[in-house]
């Protein structure tokens, strides 16, 4: 009798701590594990920081961003849902505030962080998640409509003369309430990252795609985003720059090496950015198992080993096993994202369960195919991994959303199902 009360308490306090999906729990935990790892090594060489300090301050940052996780799980997604604006208009200030008055990155002229009672963060992470939420509950609050009615106006001018009253009226009771939102986030964004606001419109044309919208609707959105981004990369400047010329460097020949003459056996191609070639000599020296942990000999000349190049160094110490088994937790973090999705019954926690695992998949993938020179160079950080308090709280923050979603689903306070037949529980 004293043996199973005490094992109903020891699962009690299981519960409340790691409660919802067990699956995700353990993808979360092995990824924070992972960074701590990471961050010690990839610093042990620089002068900034004692490899020790480092330690201690990723700990630091995963308690918090555990805390963060916790927190979140406190409240139900209905009250996110009901907080959703305040939010995101406190975000979007945030990183308005940001171009403007924020702290220069070192180094470069970017402002990527402002500091708010000795605290420094990136705005434009919680803005993220905000605009997910925003898009998911504009999307519910039109899911019996949706794929009935038009949510964008005709971009013909004939039938705007002839039927203004009716575009007008679809441009203010569903574009707008729709895209606005998503539209002002890429402005600021893409001002600081031309990545995020790449990955911002990828998510939200993906959710617009799952929410039913009409494929008339969609293909009007796809001509007027490539006119606006036309007009971005023709007049706006910002950050285009930088990312035209990574571009640039990337369309040489990346695959082709050649060999250095002045270092026999040393293979390099010309037109490579430094950053991508020696992210790929320690992919390349890390083989298959790796070279092991705090064994590397690129960290000292791989820019950024611990943040925008951290899949880089993790496989030249944990090779071509570890590297795949890091892709295999992210792909199984989505996995069991659209498992929870298929389960909750209506569009809003669907949808916002299926957008915040997007933005971290969609980011860790951008991050990967960089770091084996798949893909320009962007500065995307790999989600839990990389260095950075900011990015990894907010995405802790994201991954207590969806565990509370799925904490709901198996204590059935979930909103029950309004006809919404495309989200029916399984």
């Amino acid at each position: 009798m004293d043996e199973n009360r005490d094992n109903g308490k020891r699962n009690k306090i299981l519960n409340l701590l790691f409660g919802g999906d067990k699956a995700l729990w353990v993808v979360v935990i092995a990824l924070l594990i992972i960074s701590v790892f990471v961050s010690y090594s990839s610093m042990a060489y620089k002068e900034s920081i004692s490899s020790t300090a480092q330690l201690i301050n990723q700990l630091k940052l995963v308690g918090l961003g555990l805390v963060a996780c916790y927190l979140v799980q406190l409240f139900k997604y209905q009250t996110y849902r009901r907080w959703t604006k305040f939010f995101f208009w406190i975000a979007l200030g945030l990183t308005i505030y940001m171009l403007v008055a924020g702290d220069v990155v070192h180094g470069t002229t970017v402002r990527r962080n402002i500091t708010i009672f000795g605290f420094s963060f990136q705005p434009f992470e919680m803005l993220k998640i905000t605009i997910v939420l925003m898009l998911a509950d504009a999307l519910s609050r039109r899911h019996k409509i949706i794929d009935k009615e038009s949510m964008v106006p005709s971009l013909s001018i004939s039938e705007w003369r002839t039927n203004k009253e009716k575009n007008l009226d679809i441009l203010f009771k569903h574009t707008l309430p729709l895209l606005l939102p998503v539209i002002l986030s890429c402005l600021v964004t893409i001002r600081t990252s031309n990545s995020t606001t790449a990955i911002i419109v990828m998510v939200c044309g993906i959710m617009l795609f799952l929410g039913r919208m009409q494929k008339k609707d969609l293909g009007k959105l796809v001509i007027l985003g490539s006119i606006v981004l036309a007009i971005i990369l023709i007049f706006m400047g910002g950050r285009t720059d930088t990312g035209q010329s990574r571009i640039a460097k990337f369309e040489g020949n990346m695959l082709v090496a050649y060999e250095d003459p002045d270092r026999p056996g040393f293979y390099h191609n010309p037109n490579e950015m430094p950053q991508s070639m020696h992210a790929k000599q320690a992919v390349a020296a890390g083989k298959i198992i790796g070279r092991g942990p705090g064994m590397s000999t690129h960290r000292s000349v791989l820019e950024e080993a611990e943040s925008d190049m951290a899949y880089s160094f993790l496989i030249e110490e944990y090779g071509l096993i570890g590297g795949l088994v890091v892709l295999l937790l992210y792909l199984t973090l989505f996995y069991r994202a659209i498992e929870i999705f298929k389960r909750c019954g209506t569009a809003f926690p669907s949808l916002m369960v299926l957008g915040l695992a997007m933005m971290i998949t969609c980011q860790a993938i951008i991050h990967m195919m960089v770091s084996v020179s798949l893909m320009p160079i962007t500065g995307q950080q790999l989600p839990l991994i990389s260095n950075g308090g900011s990015s990894l709280i907010f995405t802790m923050a994201s991954l207590g959303m969806i565990l509370k979603v799925s904490r709901q689903v198996e204590e059935k306070t979930i909103d029950a199902s309004k006809d919404e037949t495309m989200f029916e529980k399984q």
